[in-house]
């Protein structure tokens, strides 16, 4: 009977424990690309200066979300402790260590739409670069 629950709870563990780290890491690119931003002479170009301050604003939104999300939804630290006696082999002990699919779906989806603004800042930072305006 032991052998079944170490895995579950091993599986539910890993899953969250690396939900939270794709998430701080999402936040930790999200702080050095407003940085970047934030570095960008004000004074080149204002369509450039438009677009800089679009993209400082959207990645602030979903620096949000995620922050939620990695508060609300993945089970970090001392509240992640099972209770051995609740420990049943076909779902995880404690409710944050559940994964329904909408909180796979959620945190799928947010990772999908932080790499496709992330792509889209490069490519915007990229061609700055490329004008030779930065």
């Amino acid at each position: 009977m032991n052998t079944t629950r170490i895995p579950v709870l091993q599986t539910c563990r890993t899953q969250h424990k690396n939900w939270a780290s794709e998430l701080t890491q999402s936040e930790a690119d999200i702080d050095q690309l407003m940085a970047l931003l934030a570095e960008l002479p004000t004074d080149t170009y204002r369509s450039f200066n438009h677009q800089t301050s679009d993209y400082a604003q959207i990645l602030s939104q979903l620096k949000t979300r995620i922050h939620d999300v990695l508060t609300d939804v993945v089970c970090q630290g001392q509240q992640c402790a099972p209770g051995e006696d609740t420990v049943v082999a076909a779902s995880c002990p404690d409710p944050h260590f559940q994964q329904p699919a909408t909180r796979n779906s959620l945190i799928s989806n947010l990772s999908m739409e932080y790499n496709q603004i992330k792509d889209r800042c490069h490519a915007f930072l990229g061609e700055l670069m490329r004008l030779n305006l930065i």
